[in-house]
């Protein structure tokens, strides 16, 4: 039970509107783990109540919630249907993680229902879509009281260690949070995941992730880990990993897979000697490991595939593109020619003998790409990663507003002739298919690129054997549906 003094706060992940089937099984899947961060860090250095509501997974149980097109009227019945049964009105707040641009409309439209039918709660608004474009929310009678930008934990402590803890009368417009403090992830405690685990003990669903660090080394120009990079010491990622496989075992009997969530793992201080420890204590027998890493590192340390392959570790390498002009542009790399034999000398290890295949992502329509750009990086990966080994993940570009590419849109409009969407995440339709740029480039539009894309990567994913037909089918599905209403209008 919460004393009358104590602070609480019920986290709220949203779902999504206008989402199709083959989407789910790309958004429903993970664990709200910076959340669960927040939750631990609030319980021991504020000593806050938490708890929990995913309408991700709330929406499979009720069709109310259902997250293709939302009618407002069945959506707040069954919203404050599971409010109530959360207890909502013993909270002082209530905290929404829109986490991805994704997620805005039914985030704006949660947010408006519980001002409405719980006024005296105050919300909070965070994550990487509202650090991107905070006056979405910071507007005249916005239904937010707070809106935290940047990194959430400093600004929530010394919200709930403050004396006033909010208590700030009436305002026009929403306070905004945002802490210039470096978070020293040592100081973090282990992730709230038993708060999660206990709410939605589905066994075997989930993918159980880890950080080793925060941030990013590298700032790719489509990518939103845009924070300053600081790592964990071996002390705390062992006794924070040794929970954590206690949890899997129990969560995830039959599905024991750990995934270092880490931008580049290989740059984590660390790396090798977690690397040392897995194969040390056997741990390849009982888990499945992934992680990313970058092309230029492992290239100019093969030794490392080795270790991959011992450790039972499937990584992924940000390839992205073989063409050296995007390379530059995705400030991938200033030697693409050097990047690409890399890439090449990565891949001929992966096709020797070895347990653990490997992952190549690519990224398809960023600014400036056309046809011919496209279909080298087709030539590239037909010549030198079609194997049972080597596991091709394609990728479209969308222009999340926290990269680089939104804040510079003028620049590929002028210099390629990029079309894009403004504001695509406030239309009433699939969010995914309108972040997409309209045209990448001048003379090649969005549905010339799905195409190329649809009819390409068919073939290339039919090539590894460990994606399932299912998978293939619905990823087939969704692309030839979405080309087929482009080619309709």
């Amino acid at each position: 039970l919460m004393s009358s003094r104590q602070s609480s706060i019920l986290f709220l992940i949203p779902s999504y509107f206008y989402i199709e089937e083959y989407q789910k099984s790309l958004l429903f899947d993970d664990i709200p783990l910076g959340t669960l961060q927040l939750s631990a860090v609030l319980k021991k250095r504020a000593d806050v109540k938490t708890d929990i509501i995913d309408l991700r997974v709330e929406s499979e149980k009720h069709r109310e919630l259902t997250p293709t097109e939302p009618r407002k009227e069945t959506f707040t019945s069954g919203l404050l249907k599971i409010l109530e049964e959360r207890d909502i009105q013993e909270f002082n707040y209530v905290g929404i993680n829109c986490y991805t641009s994704f997620q805005y409309l039914q985030t704006k439209l949660i947010a408006e229902i519980i001002k409405e039918h719980f006024p005296h709660i105050k919300l909070i608004i965070g994550g990487y879509h509202v650090s991107g474009v905070p006056e979405d929310f910071h507007t005249t009678n916005s239904p937010f009281d707070i809106i935290i930008t940047g990194e959430a934990e400093p600004s929530l402590l010394s919200l709930f260690n403050s004396t006033k803890n909010g208590k700030s009368g009436e305002r026009k417009f929403p306070l905004i949070l945002n802490s210039n403090q470096i978070f020293d992830v040592n100081q973090l405690p282990f992730p709230d995941y038993e708060l999660y685990l206990q709410r939605y003990p589905f066994k075997d669903k989930f993918r159980f992730e880890f950080f080793m660090s925060r941030g990013c080394p590298y700032q790719c120009a489509f990518c939103a880990q845009n924070y300053r990079f600081r790592s964990y010491n071996f002390t705390n990622f062992l006794d924070h990993f040794k929970r954590l496989m206690h949890l899997v075992d129990k969560f995830n009997p039959s599905f024991q897979k750990i995934g270092f969530a880490d931008q580049s793992f290989n740059r984590v201080e660390i790396s090798e000697k977690v690397l040392d420890y897995l194969i040390e204590h056997k741990l390849y027998e009982r888990y499945h490991f992934s992680c990313q890493s970058r092309v230029e590192t492992v290239a100019a340390n093969c030794s490392l595939i080795d270790k991959y392959k011992k450790a039972n570790m499937v990584v992924g390498y940000g390839f992205e593109t073989a063409n050296n002009l995007l390379l530059r542009e995705m400030h991938k790399t200033e030697t693409p020619h050097k990047y690409k034999e890399g890439m090449v000398k990565i891949l001929k290890n992966y096709k020797a003998e070895g347990v653990a295949y490997c992952r190549v992502n690519v990224l398809c329509g960023f600014p400036g790409e056309n046809s011919a750009t496209f279909n080298e990086t087709i030539t590239f990966l037909e010549r030198y990663a079609l194997h049972e080994n080597i596991q091709i993940s394609p990728t479209l570009f969308a222009n999340y507003p926290n990269v680089f590419v939104y804040g510079n849109m003028k620049y590929y409009e002028e210099r390629f002739g990029t079309k894009f969407t403004d504001y695509w995440w406030k239309e009433t339709s699939n969010p995914f298919k309108k972040s997409i740029p309209e045209k990448p480039s001048k003379d090649y539009e969005k549905k010339e690129l799905i195409n190329d894309y649809r009819t390409a990567y068919t073939q290339i994913l039919k090539n590894f054997k460990r994606n399932t037909f299912a998978d293939l089918v619905s990823w087939k599905r969704f692309y030839n549906k979405w080309y087929e209403e482009m080619s309709q209008n």
